[in-house]
């Protein structure tokens, strides 16, 4: 197994070092952002500039974005079968990035500082703190925090009912972690008011869902777990203490407690990821962008929703281009805008589950468990984002 990860290890230097190498030596490609035009005389012939429409505004900030190198930018340009190589090359280095960090933290005796952070959501949830370390790695990526998640409980840190809340508890943190980096350009285009609406719906809907899971964590599910099963372990057990106890060096430790989560975890990925690609090779999830939007012809949306969200379908940028197009056109108002890009997320967003956590899901939690929590974590999104659509609709007048 360990043999396993350092050749994977090399794989992935060799073809991150080459495509630096590639995109260094490529020269950006040159973009303008205004529009110059000439007057009719020649004789009195001065530059003029027009001022750049919405959506121009929002391509050229895209354009500026794509001229610096761009980690994911360089892996989608890739051919499909060395991208997806590459791809689960890397969700192994992340899970076992994870289960590893995981064990460091417990033998080392750091877990305790890295969960103060992270005291409040693990006080309020009721999770234990080997929760904590694992939230915070969530704002990076869902997969080494579940995987964290997964060596704890294996090393009796977590029980069932603290590790399948504290999975619902990084889905919603990682979405904190993507949102911010579209606020500044497509607050540029759509104004402050629709900007604030927009992204306060959706900020909104992923801390009340936060403070929901855990309320329910505490005080539903625990108690029912309590009554169905009264001698079982609610907390950490107290006799998995002296199986803790570092017998060996600190690596030899942190790697024997790793090897079987690690072992159980990739041969679980492996399947379910090549299922995903031969999917998407055959163009399963392209069919899907284009099926999916057109059965949600919605009467209360305006008719340029049919054009929004299959946009929105490949990107949350493609989705705003498409729209801004239609307000510098004045048939549609920044209020109607918002509301189908929110609308286009809810539709769109079990296409992205499907397609990029599922993977993860059934890795880290196993088959059963995994598709369960994919899609109640989607389920459980989707319902807090209508209730505060439908709450922004109501007050903005």
């Amino acid at each position: 197994m360990r043999q396993i990860i350092i050749i994977l290890l090399l794989v992935l230097l060799v073809t991150m070092l080459t495509g630096i190498a590639l995109a260094v030596n490529k020269a950006p490609e040159s973009n303008t952002e205004l529009v110059k035009l000439q007057v009719a005389d020649p004789e009195s012939a001065i530059d003029k500039t027009v001022e750049p429409t919405r959506a121009e505004k929002l391509k050229a900030a895209r354009a500026k974005k794509s001229k610096k190198f761009s980690y994911k930018r360089w892996k989608r340009r890739l051919p499909f079968w060395p991208r997806k190589t590459y791809i689960l090359v890397e969700l192994i280095i992340y899970i076992s990035l994870g289960v590893l960090l995981a064990q460091i933290l417990e033998v080392s005796g750091l877990i305790k500082y890295f969960a103060i952070l992270a005291w409040p959501v693990t006080k309020l949830g009721n999770l234990g703190q080997a929760s904590g370390p694992a939230f915070i790695a969530a704002f990076q990526s869902g997969a080494v925090a579940n995987s964290m998640l997964v060596a704890s409980t294996d090393r009796g840190l977590l029980n069932k009912r603290q590790l399948y809340s504290s999975v619902f508890i990084v889905s919603c943190l990682s979405l904190f972690a993507h949102l911010p980096t579209y606020v500044i350009p497509i607050g540029s285009v759509f104004g402050m008011k629709a900007t604030a609406m927009l992204f306060g719906v959706r900020f909104a809907a992923i801390f009340f869902e936060i403070i929901f899971i855990l309320l329910v964590s505490k005080f539903v599910v625990r108690s029912w777990a309590d009554r169905k099963y009264p001698a079982a372990a609610i907390e950490s057990p107290s006799d998995a203490r002296a199986s803790r106890k570092r017998k060996k060096g600190f690596w030899e430790t942190v790697w024997s407690r790793s090897r079987r989560t690690l072992k159980r975890l990739i041969i679980f990925l492996l399947p379910t990821f090549v299922i995903m690609v031969i999917a998407e090779y055959f163009g399963f999830f392209k069919w899907l962008s284009d099926a999916v939007p057109s059965l949600f012809t919605l009467s209360f949306l305006p008719p340029q929703a049919t054009v929004i969200i299959p946009a929105q379908a490949m990107s949350l940028y493609n989705g705003a281009i498409a729209a801004a197009n239609f307000l510098d056109d004045g048939s549609l108002t920044a209020k109607q805008a918002v509301l189908i890009i929110l609308i286009g997320s809810l539709i769109t967003a079990p296409i992205r589950t499907v397609k990029h956590a599922l993977p993860t899901y059934v890795a880290v939690l196993g088959p059963k468990a995994g598709v369960v929590m994919a899609v109640s974590a989607q389920v459980l999104r989707s319902i807090f984002l209508i209730i505060f659509i439908v709450l922004m609709w109501s007050i903005w007048k």
